[in-house]
């Protein structure tokens, strides 16, 4: 009797420790799956940054180039403005010059 009863303690001892070895494993396991999914949550949101950094920068330079390209337009738009203007008061302009050159001349 004896026997059986220290049989049946081994046994649960062994048992016992079966279960932690287990337990302990399973832990492990769950810890490292943890670490993976952190790992791939953490690469999943640098990537998304990183796309979202690119998108706006992209936006960006586009606008800037729509910017600039309006300031062209609009520079060209002035100069040939100011080309007309010049154009249409060139010839009073020169007249101008002409009456002054010709005063110049009688008057010396």
């Amino acid at each position: 009797m004896f026997n059986e009863e220290l049989t049946a303690i081994r046994k649960a001892e062994d048992d016992s420790e079966a279960l932690k070895k287990d337990a302990k494993l399973q832990a492990r396991k769950m810890v490292e799956q943890a670490r993976a999914e952190a790992e791939k949550l953490v690469s999943d949101a640098e990537e998304a940054a990183a796309k979202t950094y690119n998108s706006l920068i992209q936006e960006g330079m586009n606008e800037a180039d729509q910017e600039y390209e309006a300031a062209l337009e609009q520079a060209r738009l002035d100069a040939e403005e100011m080309a007309a203007k010049a154009e249409a008061k060139k010839d009073q302009v020169i007249d101008h010059i002409v009456e002054r050159i010709v005063r110049s001349g009688v008057d010396s």
